[in-house]
């Protein structure tokens, strides 16, 4: 009897100690966790992000406001090339939305590119009331020699401003690859010296 109490308060020892074992295992991984997340709330990492220099007399607010502006006007424009029935000028209309896309992502890298394209919200905003117009004049059933010549005609406003975009982004493009030029240029001297 003492035998089999002792083998059964061994068993219950051994169930004990493997519980306490597995308990004391997520214990420490709880602890371990909440630690981690205390620290990161006393001690919030530091901005990774790098803010760029923005240009003399723009403030971080009215940045924002002009790339608020572009990024509503591009997502109209892109409602209105939606509508439009003509695939190939659909398709014009979508590469200068993908062009636009494309200028906001630079001007986020270097706010100071916005010297260059002051008045693209502006001229954003206008295209999309021309486009509307477009489907507008577009949509109707009959179509006199006039209508057809006004839509041509703004057809051939947008394909213009397709290649101003390009023109723009082919400039800002040229601007990062002296800079980058201009770097690679610095660090082979310094690698010169060393």
């Amino acid at each position: 009897m003492i035998k089999e109490l002792a083998s059964g308060i061994g068993a219950a020892l051994i169930f004990l100690g493997l519980l306490f074992k597995g308990l004391f295992w997520w214990m420490s991984l709880l602890l371990a966790v909440g630690s981690y997340v205390g620290i990161r709330l006393l001690f919030p990492p530091e901005q990774r992000r790098v803010l760029a220099e923005l240009p003399d007399g723009v403030s971080r607010e009215d940045f924002l406001e002009y790339l608020a502006q572009c990024r509503l006007a591009l997502s109209l424009i892109r409602e209105d090339a939606a509508a439009v029935s003509k695939s190939s000028f659909r398709q014009t209309v979508l590469h200068l939305c993908g062009l636009g896309d494309e200028l906001l992502l630079n001007f986020e890298k270097d706010p100071q590119d916005i010297r260059m394209a002051q008045a693209l919200p502006d001229r954003l905003q206008r295209l999309h009331e021309i486009m509307t117009g477009y489907n507008d004049l577009a949509g109707q059933r009959s179509q006199s020699p006039q209508t057809s010549r006004a839509l041509e005609e703004t057809e051939k406003a947008v394909t213009k401003a397709v290649a101003k975009f390009e023109q723009m982004h082919h400039r800002l493009l040229e601007n990062d690859a002296i800079d980058l030029s201009t770097s690679a240029k610095t660090f082979d001297n310094l690698l010169d010296f060393d």
